[in-house]
């Protein structure tokens, strides 16, 4: 969630943290999902062993189906907003998770059109043209042309 989440009376909620707080860092996620939520379990490349790397996995968050919408919203937005300031972000190809084919014959029909959706949703995240809303392109070639000027 947001630092901006509220209550339905639209008041901030305050935000505290729990004595037992932790900050850790990852970079590997794994999803598991169920029926009733989404599970994140979090772990970092360890490559200390030169004959075998391998994610040390150390924390697993389960979030409700709701919580975990609204936290996709989120971090899709926080992307969007760090690639419009600093550019896009470069991944290696061998990060890239594969594109859905939504034409493959394993698929049922009632699953093709969310396999399309989310290979229209790779491609703007992994692909060589994603698109970018005209206004967004514009303000973003303007500040490109204004940091080539020179300044006097």
């Amino acid at each position: 969630m947001s630092e901006e989440e509220s209550t339905p009376e639209n008041k901030p909620l305050p935000f505290k943290k729990d004595e037992d707080f932790t900050s850790l860092y990852a970079n590997n996620v794994v999803f598991r999902a169920s029926a009733w939520d989404l599970q994140m379990v979090f772990g970092e490349l360890d490559q200390s062993d030169p004959n075998q790397a391998v994610v040390v996995q150390h924390t697993g968050m389960s979030l409700a189906w709701p919580t975990a919408k609204v936290t996709a919203y989120h971090l899709i937005a926080q992307v969007i907003a760090h690639q419009a300031q600093m550019g896009l972000i470069p991944l290696r190809q061998d990060t890239i998770p594969p594109r859905p084919d939504s034409s493959s014959p394993t698929l049922q029909p009632q699953d093709r059109p969310a396999a399309e959706y989310i290979a229209w949703m790779h491609d703007q995240f992994f692909g060589p043209n994603p698109y970018v809303p005209p206004s967004v392109r514009r303000a973003q070639e303007q500040l490109a042309a204004e940091q080539q000027q020179p300044t006097t």
